[in-house]
């Protein structure tokens, strides 16, 4: 294990912090991530094993192993793990008095957050504390979250940052004035019937529900629930994928490599990932190509099935999302991702949920529909609720004001009766 000077100011530090005297540090690594901003972020991993560990197999950790990850962006601390919540640390981070006070008041000297204006407390008890990212109060999207726990001593035996916590800068700050009468034809629009499967009863259920969607404050525009769940710099495509020929060559599924080999250069000199380049116009056509050219080998007989949705990058591969193309209202749609290795222009690898949507397949069928989406609407609509929050906005690349449109309330569609969607398992 070379060490460079960098590298050894780092890990003394957290010798010195964590109270790791009678610790080794064994191993140690890279590893980098795109943020929401597209900004590429890399982190020094360190698993310190206790001086009197036992020997355990390869690339597993001893118990009171020190899994220490340091953000190289900000020099901070983005995980402190103590593997099995066992520590052997001395003079390391210790709370005398186990409540929230103390722990907020080490969490905004650890981060330079300020509690109330960029996180807030989620819910804690003697020895476990859970905080979420906000905006003076105000939920964001998406948002970050800090977690902490510490054993019956006092002593850290587990910290973690991660996500989004927005300054100033980065929010359109306003005061909120959205009310449910005036996101009415929002909320229509997001009635959506829904076949959703009973796993006591064994049966499929037609239910009436609200998809949640964000609306922005002045009503200028929705932004989609799940806007930010695909990856960054996703590149919508929209398109129905037919063939008429089959390919009888076999498809081969090769190992995927899930953890890059980052170098100490690349870390310190914070080279920008592969990731946070652009998929282009004449890539998009290639990949589209490549996704088809799979679909007739794997997939031969489901021409006109597959609606292939968009690509992103992720880990150096291309990503391609597809569903199936026929709209249907089961819960759980048929989803395909495709990996291509974006060098050679192959694909390497695929994840298929059928098994998921087949293990249904000998549920009852839903009840006859006699609701319509209408009717289900004025059912629903006094159980719609609107909820504040700060939202990310790729277009103006600010967290704007909005609210999210949602109720935790169904419309059974056959009866009209309208239940507590928690309640039906």
């Amino acid at each position: 294990m070379i060490i460079n000077e960098q590298e050894q100011k780092i890990i003394e530090w957290t010798r010195l912090k964590f109270g790791l005297a009678h610790y080794d540090l064994c191993r140690s690594s890279y590893s980098r991530r795109v943020t929401l901003f597209n900004e590429t972020v890399y982190q020094f991993c360190m698993e310190w094993f206790p001086k009197e560990a036992d020997i355990v197999e390869e690339n597993l950790n001893p118990e009171g192993t020190a899994v220490i990850t340091i953000d190289l962006q900000t020099n901070k601390v983005e995980s402190a793990i103590f593997v099995e919540g066992a520590t052997y640390a001395e003079h390391g981070v210790v709370f005398q008095q186990r409540d929230v006070e103390s722990i907020i008041k080490w969490i905004e000297a650890e981060t330079n957050l300020i509690y109330g204006r960029h996180f807030q407390l989620d819910s804690h008890n003697e020895e476990e504390y859970s905080f979420k990212g906000s905006y003076k109060g105000m939920d964001i999207s998406p948002s970050g979250y800090i977690e902490l726990k510490v054993n019956r001593d006092g002593d850290l035996i587990f910290y973690s940052i991660h996500g989004y916590f927005p300054t100033d800068e980065w929010v359109e700050e306003e005061e909120y004035t959205l009310t449910v009468e005036q996101v009415e034809k929002n909320a229509l629009a997001q009635i959506r019937l829904i076949h959703d499967p009973s796993f006591e009863e064994e049966k499929i259920h037609a239910i009436y529900g609200i998809e949640e969607i964000y609306v922005t404050n002045d009503l200028s525009k929705t932004i989609p629930y799940e806007g930010f769940a695909t990856g960054i710099g996703q590149v919508e495509v929209q398109e129905v994928l037919n063939w008429t020929e089959p390919l009888q060559t076999p498809f081969a599924r090769k190992e995927m490599e899930w953890i890059e080999d980052i170098s100490a250069k690349q870390a310190f000199t914070n080279e920008p990932s592969a990731d946070t380049e652009p998929i282009n116009e004449s890539e998009v056509t290639a990949y589209i190509d490549v996704v088809q050219t799979f679909l007739r080998q794997v997939y031969p007989e489901y021409s006109g099935e597959w609606l292939l949705t968009s690509f992103n990058r992720d880990i150096g591969y291309i990503h391609a999302n597809l569903k199936g193309s026929k709209k249907n209202s089961f819960v759980f749609q048929r989803k395909l991702k495709v990996f291509i290795d974006p060098c050679s222009l192959e694909v390497i690898n695929y994840i298929d949920n059928q098994l998921l949507s087949d293990q249904f397949k000998s549920y009852d069928g839903p009840e006859e529909v006699v609701l319509s989406k209408e009717e289900a609407y004025e059912k629903i609509k006094e159980f719609i609720v609107l909820k504040p929050c700060y939202v990310y906005d790729f277009d103006t690349r600010k967290y704007i004001l909005s609210a999210m449109i949602d109720s935790l309330y169904g419309v059974d569609a056959n009866t009209g009766e309208v239940f507590l969607l928690a309640d039906r398992k």
